[in-house]
């Protein structure tokens, strides 16, 4: 019995000395980056140009933007800025259900693809650069404000989801400088 105790506390030992160990490989991802600089302090010092977006874009491109300003720099303070974010967008419908009785969408499906590219404020060095993409439905009813009511909601859902990764991915790799 006294054999099988030892065996368990080596294991238990084993286990703590392995978790000690690594504990230190892990850096908390909105801690103070490797500078010591704070992450929220660096995101807020991205510029976020305006984008003149294709008319079919316009909307969806418009809450993406206020979404990244937000989420990057939310405090609204006016902080001097050294990178700036270049963004490039697709956007997709796609119906897969029709109604057979009226031909029409019962359902849509918004698509988007985001290129994003972070660079330095002179544009002179990439610092980061990504893809990302999102999808977000909606329902169509016979009335017509309600599905442009609810197109309007998807497009803002999808903007927020792809501003979301991006500012997560931009936070993975401004922590490490």
């Amino acid at each position: 019995m006294s054999s099988l105790n030892l065996k368990g506390l080596a294991r238990i030992a084993l286990v703590a000395g392995l978790s000690l160990g690594l504990s230190a490989c892990f850096r908390p991802l909105h801690g103070p980056t490797a500078s010591g600089q704070s992450l929220q302090a660096v995101l807020a010092s991205i510029d976020v140009p305006e984008v003149e977006w294709p008319a079919r874009l316009a909307n969806t491109g418009h809450y993406l933007r206020s979404e990244l300003v937000y989420q990057l720099n939310g405090s609204g303070s006016d902080t001097p800025k050294r990178y700036r974010l270049r963004l490039a967008m697709n956007q997709s419908q796609t119906s897969p259900v029709v109604d057979s009785e009226y031909g029409t969408a019962s359902s849509v499906i918004v698509g988007g693809t985001l290129t994003y590219t972070l660079t330095t404020l002179d544009g002179n060095t990439v610092v980061t650069q990504g893809v990302a993409t999102s999808t977000a439905s909606f329902d169509r009813f016979p009335q017509r404000f309600a599905n442009i009511r609810a197109a309007r909601d998807a497009e803002i859902r999808l903007a927020r989801d792809l501003a979301q990764q991006v500012r997560t991915r931009l936070s993975a790799a401004l922590a490490n400088s």
